[in-house]
């Protein structure tokens, strides 16, 4: 079986009856053992199901070194009496064999558990059973269970979603007690489960705290918000997943409740987690989500007709007078999107687009199909540059990073460790070969020009964003920026001078900008509808604005194509529509052809 040393069918027990268990079904291998769900045949002839996780083979005085911390975990979780904590038994027996075969090879380590109805959290989140209501119920069954073997001064050290079983009604069963430890006892062995342990690490000799079950809970929690996203990066915790929520929707109250236990400083996290859970149940019961952040493009093509890409849940999808001419790319390419960006690449301009999906991967698709380009980026961000080669930038690990691809080329990347960044807002190429990009870095908005060994130039005061933009304009480089409150400012990136306040005060949603005859053409999206800043003109020294829908719009998306007319996109109540500027710059609206 794929996976696995053993087949269903095989038994195993201890020494004195060696075929009182059978194999039935392989669940998964992690760390030290292999885990399987089995039956045990009792001497009355009574089957009984039953969790079965087998060590890995260990020399003999290992596996009993492990069966003596196993028996102190069954006694010692057995006396603390923790509602809904599965205590195991343990045994040590020979190898998995045939039936009736003669067992061969050395001892192993068993630990048995009762057989739990429910699967992993992880997997429960992606089912996506009964919405946030249902996430809160979970979150705090979980939290109850922490809480009261925190009271009694023991911690699980081992918290991630494969050791918390949910079932079909939401019920909470928490496994897998191996690590189990009291908190004035040092420690013998650390433990490290990438992507739910804290940043400060365990220490042999040390003494373990209650910091790292808070901190586990919390990267549960993202799980169950975010069940399609990466593995956490520890370091940054708080951070990605603050920009995560926001990304997808969430608003900042819920997102900032989400990142207390994930806060770095151990003291700052939540304890006991039982008011922090119900506060969630709270702000998860009133969610109505944002609509989703949909990736969304728009390019002119060579005849100046807009093509509009668009992503979600469902994939990438074309749309616009041009879209019969041109194609996505082909075959399977990510299926749940977050962020998108488009351009015509090469002498012969192949369509060319980049994604970003809520597993945090970075994909590339051309006319020969879609690849994945990275993993574990957040933001998304670029351009065809002057040579013809698209230049996507994106953040990895807390670093900028950049891939170039034009046709007949492999793709490169390559990581700009001068500028840190946590999440990519947007980016320009300011003359050949020379490109600056709009970056968070723990919630500061930065400025920065990879290579140049300039210093970032930060952009007001730091707080919660929601997106970015960049335009080249005569006065040189400006840059907008959109705070999840809603407000808007813009940014010269000249001389020193303070960000100007954009929008009168109405709350906006999404935000795009392009450099363009005199000034900076801005648009944004609220529940006013789409609103679209225009340089000033003729006698006015005033900016103009214009509005082409009052209907509330989440997204918005700018060009210019060769001939300086302009394109906007809008999601206008979950629907897509188009203008364009005409020969005598005058915005039209673009009818989009029916399916």
């Amino acid at each position: 079986m794929s996976g696995s040393r053993w087949v269903p069918g095989l038994r195993f027990g201890p020494e004195f009856d060696p075929e009182q268990y059978e194999l039935l079904e392989f669940h998964h291998r992690g760390g030290e053992a292999e885990v399987w769900r089995a039956v045990r045949t009792g001497h009355s002839g009574l089957k009984e199901l039953v969790a079965a996780k087998i060590m890995l083979e260990r020399d003999p005085s290992e596996v009993r070194r492990w069966l003596g911390r196993w028996d102190d975990v069954s006694h010692n979780a057995h006396r603390l009496g923790v509602t809904d904590l599965v205590v195991p038994s343990f045994l040590l027996g020979p190898a998995p064999h045939r039936p009736g075969a003669a067992p061969s090879g050395g001892l192993l380590g068993y630990q048995i558990s009762p057989w739990v109805e429910g699967v992993p959290l992880h997997t429960w989140a992606r089912g996506r059973h009964g919405g946030p209501a249902a996430m809160a119920e979970v979150l705090a069954r979980l939290c109850r269970i922490v809480d009261e073997l925190h009271r009694k001064r023991w911690v699980h050290r081992d918290i991630s979603p494969a050791n918390v079983l949910v079932d079909g009604q939401g019920q909470v069963k928490l496994i897998d007690l191996t690590f189990l430890a009291p908190l004035d006892h040092a420690l013998t062995v650390a433990v490290f489960t990438p992507g739910h342990v804290p940043p400060e690490a365990e220490q042999v000799g040390g003494y373990p705290t209650t910091a790292k079950d808070l901190f586990a809970v919390g990267t549960l929690a993202r799980t169950l918000l975010l069940p399609d996203h990466a593995r956490l990066d520890h370091r940054l915790a708080a951070e990605q997943t603050r920009a995560e929520l926001l990304a997808a929707g969430y608003g900042e109250e819920l997102a900032q409740w989400a990142c207390e236990p994930l806060a770095r400083e151990p003291q700052r996290r939540p304890s006991p987690l039982g008011p922090w859970a119900a506060r969630g149940r709270e702000l998860l019961h009133a969610h109505r989500p944002v609509a989703r952040t949909v990736g969304l493009a728009v390019l002119p093509d060579r005849s100046g007709r807009p093509l509009v890409a668009t992503a979600g849940a469902e994939g990438i999808a074309l749309a616009g007078p041009g879209r019969a001419e041109h194609r996505p790319p082909a075959g399977q390419g990510p299926y749940a999107v977050r962020e998108l960006m488009a351009g015509w690449a090469g002498r012969q301009g192949e369509l060319v687009v980049c994604a970003e999906d809520r597993s945090g991967a970075l994909w590339v698709g051309t006319a020969a199909g879609w690849w994945e380009a990275a993993r574990g980026v957040n933001g998304l961000a670029g351009a065809v540059d002057a040579a013809g080669e698209l230049t996507v930038w994106t953040a990895a690990g807390g670093v900028l990073r950049s891939y170039r691809w034009a046709p007949g080329l492999t793709l490169t990347g390559q990581e700009h460790p001068d500028c840190r960044a946590d999440r990519v807002l947007a980016a320009i190429e300011e003359r050949p070969g020379a490109w600056l990009v709009l970056v968070e870095r723990h919630g500061q908005p930065l400025a920065c020009r990879p290579g140049s060994g300039g210093p970032d130039t930060p952009l007001g005061p730091s707080g919660p964003l929601r997106t970015g933009a960049l335009a080249r304009t005569s006065a040189g480089p400006q840059a907008a920026t959109l705070r999840t409150d809603g407000s808007a400012r813009l940014h010269g990136l000249g001389a020193p001078t303070p960000p100007a306040e954009i929008g009168d005060g109405e709350p906006a949603l999404g935000l795009a900008m392009v450099g363009h005859r005199g000034g900076p053409t801005i648009a944004l999206a609220g529940e006013g509808g789409v609103r679209l800043r225009l340089p000033a003109g003729g006698a006015s020294r005033r900016p103009r604005w214009w509005r082409p829908t009052l209907r509330p719009a989440t997204r918005v998306a700018l060009a210019m194509g060769d001939d300086w007319r302009l394109c906007l996109a809008a999601v206008v109540e979950g629907e897509l529509q188009v203008w364009q500027e005409d020969a005598a710059y005058r915005w039209q609206a673009v009818g989009l052809p029916e399916d």
